[in-house]
């Protein structure tokens, strides 16, 4: 079994959901009791600092003397917190505000160009980050630079390949933390195809491999100079309900991995696209099970109480979709439950996909849960947050039989009449999750998800005025994805779906 040097995992505070500063360290002593002796934090725009007063103005985020503070306290856990500066990609919600839109790549406003004046700002980045963190590595991102070289530093690829170029910037941010006395960690994504550029990059730097689902690994990883970073991740993201099964096999099949390279450690992410809907609970859970299996444990279950393995098995039974038709989310039916959520029953094509008997096993699915909340104490936060999700599921069994009365041709009034319970069940359990976020995160994230649930009972409200003029058949039907600012459901890697929620709604 590989004796790993670096045990870390990741916390994204760049996608709405950052932890209360005392939550934060109540978060941190539960990671070092788990095992970890690293922690990134993925900051994008919520590093508050005295030189940039607009970056991350419009977010929740931690300034320098915070993460001073939470750094002292790790270090009396043993625990290194490492900053996780994105340097090239990934830059949009800095790149949105006039001040530094002048340094983007293109229109898009995703990536930095290769340029002196961004290198002036990286540096201010850099500096104020060695300051306060208490680790000798930063991870400078690198990962999906979809625009690299595309618009102002185009005229490059005229004497340099654009893997060269990017190695050129990868070398330069290097050359950056050096002057800090720091090392860096990048994404592996953009050059794990070219083993020669991979090579390229030295010992002393921390490449991260990252896998999130079963994809054969990159025979590039396996004759390299630098460390590296086995990173599987928690799976939560973008989904209704974490894919607790299909995260546990993941954790295996990269445990596996990581002992093929000899990896130097591991990283168990934590993104939160789609705005970190998943409490804090869920994330220290994952990260509990994911050290466990990557010391050699064999885990089968989710949770020491019976009763709450169990509804975990269901609800990822029920929210795992593969018995649906998930076309309308590209055939990943971890996505589908989501979908259906947010989609409007009279005008969502996601519900017209679904046959009744789709709907039906749907159903019956969510009825076991309902079942098995009845018999189940819930006596922790971890067990109390899974109720929650759990009535947000019996929530949305609601919205599937008011979506079934419509495929009856029932009577307007006894649809306006579910509609009217549906909105008011809905106002009923997002008052309880707004509780719950406060407990435990800071407010301004809760902005993004007041804005969806609102979308939800405004689609409804609306289709409810086309079925009093018409058969639920003749309305006319359309993809949750016709309504741009829904990309960011999905989508919160996506430049153009940042900037057309940032652009039309300013979140």
């Amino acid at each position: 079994m590989t004796d790993f040097k670096m045990k870390a995992c990741m916390i994204d505070i760049s996608r709405f959901r950052v932890p209360k500063f005392e939550r934060m360290k109540k978060m941190l002593k539960k990671i070092s009791d788990s095992g970890y002796d690293t922690v990134f934090f993925n900051i994008e725009h919520t590093f508050k600092l005295p030189e940039h007063p607009r970056i991350g103005i419009e977010a929740d985020g931690y300034d320098m003397n915070e993460f001073k503070k939470l750094s002292s306290y790790a270090q009396k856990l043993n625990i290194s917190l490492v900053p996780l500066i994105q340097s090239f990609g990934h830059m949009f919600h800095i790149l949105k505000w006039d001040e530094y839109s002048y340094l983007a790549e293109s229109d898009m406003k995703w990536s930095v160009s290769v340029s002196d004046q961004t290198y002036i700002l990286i540096d201010d980045l850099y500096r104020r980050a060695a300051e306060s963190f208490n680790s000798e590595y930063i991870h400078i991102g690198g990962d999906e630079v979809y625009d690299m070289a595309s618009g102002k530093s185009k005229h490059l690829l005229e004497f340099i390949s654009k893997d060269d170029l990017f190695l050129t910037h990868i070398l330069n941010l290097k050359n950056l933390a050096a002057k800090y006395g720091k090392k860096i960690v990048l994404w592996g994504d953009m050059i794990d195809k070219n083993p020669e550029v991979l090579k390229k990059l030295g010992k002393d730097i921390i490449v991260c491999y990252w896998n999130y689902d079963f994809k054969d690994m990159p025979d590039s990883y396996k004759n390299i100079d630098a460390k590296i970073l086995v990173c599987p991740g928690t799976n939560t993201w973008k989904s209704f309900f974490p894919r607790y099964d299909y995260a546990l096999r993941n954790f295996k099949l990269m445990k596996k991995r990581a002992d093929e390279l000899d990896a130097f450690g591991f990283m168990i992410t934590d993104w939160g696209d789609a705005g970190h809907v998943h409490p804090l609970s869920f994330t220290e859970n994952l990260f509990d099970i994911a050290f466990r299996i990557f010391i050699g444990e064999d885990i089968n279950k989710y949770d020491a109480s019976p009763e709450i393995n169990e509804l975990i098995t269901l609800l990822d039974e029920v929210h795992f979709a593969d018995y649906l038709n998930c076309d309308c989310v590209r055939n990943k039916p971890e996505y589908i439950t989501k979908l259906l959520f947010h989609d409007s029953p009279f005008t969502g094509r996601g519900y017209s996909l679904q046959t009744e008997e789709h709907l039906e096993l749907l159903l019956s699915k969510i009825e076991k849960v309902k079942a098995a909340m009845a018999r189940t104490n819930f006596k922790t936060e971890f067990g109390r947050d899974i109720k929650l999700f759990a009535q947000q599921t019996i929530l949305f069994g609601d919205k599937i039989k008011l979506h079934l009365k419509l495929r009856k041709e029932c009577a307007h009034e006894e649809v306006r009449k579910s509609s009217e319970d549906f909105i008011i069940g809905l106002r009923k359990w997002f008052a309880a999750y707004m509780k719950n976020w406060l407990s435990t995160s800071q407010p301004m994230g809760l902005y993004f998800h007041i804005h969806f649930m609102k979308k939800i009972e405004t689609d409804i409200i609306k289709g409810l005025k086309l079925y009093a003029d018409s058969d639920y058949s003749n309305i006319p039907k359309k993809n949750l994805y016709d309504d741009a600012e829904f990309l960011n459901l999905f989508s919160v890697g996506s430049a153009d779906a940042l900037k057309t929620l940032w652009d039309k709604y300013l979140l």
